[in-house]
């Protein structure tokens, strides 16, 4: 029996994750869940902004980018201030290192508590996985109201910010990551700079 660390987490918003292996044969994924603890680093929906309506832009001009990236420069080593947060629809990060598994090899997924749960849909839609799932009544249903939370704060994102670009967004290119500040920085790529890839866009 190898017991493998996929991520060790960071408390009660994004627990640790595991892999068990030779299980009487078997690979089990003990939970699955997102951390959104990371979601700190976005700026939330102004409450008295409005909405963007039909046929307006939510972009700003380059003068205003310039004018922003002064601002950031000069405000370097003062408190973590609003405009510092990423303004954009929000991404979720995903455990880093799942992708290094064949989601096909996976014969059992077991959750053991509501947060575990919460990046499976990612899971079960990678192509070739078929595990059986094991979750407690109460867990399933707590999770179902958190996805659907999630869902509808994503939804008001959307509105706010308007349709995004194809692709990766902005904040993730090199020259918009270089503008970050470092506690921000920390969070989107990680202390080694390798967890950049493992956010997404909230599942459909």
């Amino acid at each position: 029996m190898k017991l493998t660390c996929l991520s060790s987490g960071s408390g009660y918003q994004f627990p640790p994750c595991h892999i068990l292996e030779d299980v009487c044969g078997f690979r089990i994924l003990l939970d699955c869940p997102l951390d959104l603890s990371a979601l700190s680093v976005f700026s939330p929906v102004p409450p008295d902004n409005g909405f963007v309506s039909d046929g307006e832009s939510s972009h700003i001009s380059a003068r205003d980018c310039y004018d922003k990236e002064q601002e950031i420069r000069k405000r370097l080593g003062t408190p973590l201030h609003g405009e510092d947060l990423i303004h954009d629809e929000l991404w979720y990060k995903t455990v880093k290192n799942l992708h290094l598994w064949d989601p096909s090899s996976i014969d059992v997924v077991l959750i053991s508590s509501v947060m575990g749960m919460l990046g499976l849909p990612f899971l079960t839609r990678a192509e070739g996985f078929s595990a059986k799932i094991y979750v407690t009544d109460a867990a399933a249903r707590l999770a179902r109201l958190m996805m659907e939370d999630l869902i509808s704060m994503n939804m008001e994102f959307q509105y706010f910010y308007g349709p995004r670009e194809s692709g990766a967004p902005h904040w993730m290119r090199r020259e918009e990551l270089e503008l970050l500040r470092p506690e921000v920085k920390e969070v989107v790529v990680g202390k080694d700079g390798s967890e950049l890839g493992g956010w997404m866009p909230l599942y459909r």
